[in-house]
């Protein structure tokens, strides 16, 4: 894995303990590259490709995890995202 060089210390604190995570699992990875490209040609030749296509089995339990912090965020938020609208829609641009 190739790594940049820091270019703001203040983040150090904060983004290290990934970065080390990212150094160590590297070339340990329990993906397999040529799985991953016979998949992706399987897609390739489809009638019906996916619009989205999860590799590894991370990827699921990943997105999803992604998904449900989201509509958590929606569902907490939709009144103040409501009340950004104007009060007469007449008036509007």
């Amino acid at each position: 894995m190739i790594r940049v060089p820091r270019v703001i210390v203040d983040y150090d604190e904060r983004f290290e303990p990934l970065r080390a995570r990212r150094i160590n699992g590297s070339g340990h990875q329990p993906g397999d590259p040529d799985k991953a490209a016979a998949g992706v040609l399987r897609i390739v030749a489809a009638d019906q490709p996916p619009t989205r296509l999860l590799l590894g089995t991370d990827a699921p339990r990943l997105v999803r995890a992604g998904r449900e912090a989201f509509e958590r965020d929606v569902s907490a938020w939709t009144g103040l995202s409501a009340s950004t609208d104007f009060d007469d829609v007449s008036r509007s641009p």
